[in-house]
């Protein structure tokens, strides 16, 4: 089942809601396409995954049509995860055109980058698709996303966003507040300031902010400023509330 891409709901004026995700457990993705979420991102860079858990929840998210982004840490198995077709490539930490440039090359085909040409691809394999169907494919539903999280990325954002290749562009509030001299405060005005600039910078550029987000009013806030695209919850953080409320509410009924 194909799943309609971020991009193509973005540029409808469509909101879309996603899930952070670090559990390792594909029932996470169904229970969040039943839910509604519109995608899924799957945390690589600060939850440690292993490559058959992560199969299998690519797989899960391709058959349940439900588009799947991975925060990798670098560039390093990007060839073969993008054949187990990843709805988006999320690279944090970018902080030159260097880097992008580098992102846009391993992510991309020709003639935008210079991606790995393979026919080891699971719409090809399985999805009866021509290479350059899928090529056209893969252009259109893939979205690179970069981070930006750093004084030294927001002073060369113009730069960086000026290259063809990047779809979206997310902030990281918990690294802006190191950069910004006030570590731990992610909702501390600076760091505020700086992701709204962020924001104001990817519109500039055409590109689609995508901004994670932990309250109703500050999706308001994110909506109001042309953001489409929010992250609103992480499986860990949701489990563990709702596990905590049951126990709470049968001991009160209890009582």
């Amino acid at each position: 089942m194909r799943g309609r891409s971020i991009r193509s709901r973005a540029k409808e004026g469509l909101p879309s809601f996603g899930l952070s995700v670090v559990l390792p457990c594909s029932s996470v993705i169904e229970l969040a396409a039943q839910a509604g979420y519109d995608f899924v991102r799957i945390d690589c860079e600060h939850a440690l995954f292993g490559a058959e858990e992560l199969r299998a929840l690519l797989t899960t998210a391709r058959l349940v049509g439900m588009p799947c982004q991975l925060r990798i840490p670098d560039l390093s198995m990007v060839t073969p995860l993008l054949g187990q077709e990843a709805g988006g490539i999320m690279l944090p930490h970018i902080e030159s055109v260097e880097e992008a440039r580098r992102a846009i090359d391993a992510c991309k085909f020709a003639p935008v980058g210079n991606r790995g040409m393979d026919g080891n691809t699971r719409w090809m394999r399985c999805g009866g698709m021509s290479r350059s169907e899928y090529m056209e494919y893969s252009t259109e539903t893939m979205d690179l996303i970069v981070q930006i999280e750093s004084e030294t990325g927001i002073e060369h954002i113009d730069e960086i966003l000026s290259l063809e290749g990047i779809d979206m562009v997310a902030t990281g509030r918990a690294d802006l507040s190191q950069s910004l001299g006030v570590a731990g405060q992610k909702n501390h005005p600076r760091v505020i300031e700086a992701e709204n600039y962020i924001i104001k910078k990817a519109l500039e550029h055409h590109k689609i902010p995508t901004i994670a987000a932990d309250s109703a009013k500050r999706v308001q806030e994110l909506y109001e400023m042309g953001v489409r695209c929010f992250v609103v919850g992480k499986d860990e953080g949701l489990l563990s509330k709702a596990i905590k409320k049951n126990l709470s509410e049968i001991k009160r009924e209890g009582n």
